[in-house]
């Protein structure tokens, strides 16, 4: 039984049965789409820049998904193994394509992709998840099937999800706030460029209040210490950045789509924001910054919770 078998109960098949599990390092889920295979084009050429393991993982779908039961002598048991059997293969021939370096490692499980592929991220202590990004309609939000977002909702380690390969973003958008999640999110972004590119830290103030009088509320009534201050303790606490470019930004609107259509402006490559762990009814309720750009963004997005 494998580590990920104990953890979540679920089965899995994996070819490297007895080796020990490598913590830290890259989780990638591959379901065989267009867009998981990006994902693990990004996660190969992340892995190597960081000299790291890589652990790609297939998550199937239990038989209820399927609307269909094994019948004759063929156990649910025996079919899963089948099943399992034949998309491990799979896997393992779409990851030899990358010549896989000697710690990188492949695993099928049967399960529920967003709980699956976060337990095994966290129980790895991986350094970040990576998966494959698709565009959802309104249906899939109301019925909960926006897999993006479940396991960004659910991970405690960072997510990164793409569209299409993704090696080195050169323009990043980071949504600040200068909670010390946003703090994380810029540090995980600024790994992720490689000592080069251009960074916008960009705040969005909401609307401006009016005074009683009917005009705007003082900006250092609202903000006390003033925006300048903040963004230079922020860019403080990010430490050694040279080779990047790094550009204070301040917009005025509603938080997510301002930050998605400047992201659009400077052609970003990639949107990062940390996520304040709200609860599940205040996400159905209210949304949030991060959920509004994960919806909307037409590019890679970086989600970094709060802590590791």
């Amino acid at each position: 039984m494998t580590a990920a078998t104990e953890l979540s109960g679920t089965q899995s098949w994996q070819s490297w049965q007895y080796e020990r599990t490598i913590p830290g390092g890259v989780v990638v889920g591959v379901d065989g789409s267009r867009q998981s295979i990006a994902a693990l084009n990004s996660a190969a050429a992340i892995a190597r820049r960081r000299n790291c393991a890589l652990h790609a993982v297939t998550v199937l779908s239990p038989f209820p998904a399927y609307q269909l039961r094994p019948v004759g002598e063929d156990s649910e048991e025996n079919v899963n193994r089948l099943r399992m059997r034949i998309r491990n293969s799979e896997l393992r021939d779409i990851v030899k394509v990358l010549e896989p370096q000697d710690d990188w490692t492949h695993e099928v499980i049967i399960g529920r992709p967003p709980r699956e592929l976060t337990l095994l991220a966290s129980h790895r202590d991986a350094d970040l998840l990576v998966i494959g990004r698709r565009q959802h309609g309104a249906m899939d939000r109301v019925l909960g099937g926006e897999t993006t977002l479940q396991i960004m909702r659910r991970s405690a380690n960072p997510v990164l999800a793409v569209e299409n390969d993704l090696e080195i973003p050169r323009t990043v958008v980071v949504a600040v706030d200068f909670s010390p999640s946003s703090v994380l999110a810029a540090k995980q972004a600024l790994q992720l460029m490689n000592g080069s590119g251009s960074l916008y830290l960009v705040f969005v103030e909401p609307p401006s209040p009016l005074a009683e009088t009917g005009f705007p509320a003082p900006l250092d009534s609202r903000f006390p210490g003033g925006s300048s201050e903040r963004f230079r303790r922020f860019i403080d606490d990010l430490g050694d950045h040279r080779g990047i470019l790094m550009e204070p930004v301040i917009l005025t609107g509603r938080a997510a789509s301002a930050v998605v259509q400047f992201a659009e402006r400077v052609g970003a490559d990639l949107i990062a924001a940390g996520s304040h762990g709200h609860g599940r009814l205040e996400r159905f309720l209210l949304g949030s910054v991060s959920t509004g750009i994960v919806r909307n963004a037409g590019c890679a997005v970086l989600i970094v919770p709060p802590c590791r």
